[in-house]
């Protein structure tokens, strides 16, 4: 309904203005058109679409301005959030297991795990592994079994394939 002279202005309280803002915001992240947007908001809150557009301008402000928030605030509140739900006493155990999922996520402890550990490929041939003394042969072992075999940097040479006997 757009507004016309001859009706009396309506002011709306604060309550109302934050639920239209979150409203634009919602549609607008909806990726509504404009005129869709001013149409519905109009209609559900009696206004012109020219004050519904004064409102959009300012939901648009309020979203770059959160887009603009530093990463650490955004972890921070992302954490506190995430802590809220693991200490609802009323959540149910898988949303609090997802919280405390996101909040190993955060903290970056969520490293990848692979059940299976890859074999270490050592660049030694076979006569300087029967060269070194007990000490070096031991040292080397230690040194490729005490790494994560991800920074191994050793690396086996490509065989040769074996050719064919026809």
């Amino acid at each position: 309904m757009n507004y016309h002279p001859s009706q009396p202005r309506q002011s709306l309280s604060d309550e109302q203005r934050n639920l239209m803002l979150r409203l634009v915001k919602k549609m607008l992240g909806m990726g509504k058109l404009p005129s869709e947007i001013k149409q519905a908001i109009a209609r559900e809150f009696h206004l012109s679409t020219r004050s519904v557009e004064r409102y959009m301008r300012r939901a648009r402000r309020e979203m770059i301005q959160h887009m603009e928030m530093h990463v650490k605030e955004h972890r921070s509140e992302a954490f506190y959030f995430y802590h809220q739900l693991m200490n609802e006493p009323k959540a149910n155990l898988l949303v609090r297991l997802r919280a405390r999922e996101r909040i190993d996520k955060l903290m970056g402890l969520d490293l990848p795990y692979s059940a299976r550990r890859e074999e270490p490929q050592v660049d030694l041939t076979t006569a300087q592994i029967q060269g070194m003394n007990d000490d070096e042969l031991e040292s080397t072992y230690e040194k490729i079994m005490t790494q994560d075999p991800s920074v191994i940097q050793i690396h086996a040479r490509p065989r040769k394939p074996k050719e064919k006997q026809e």
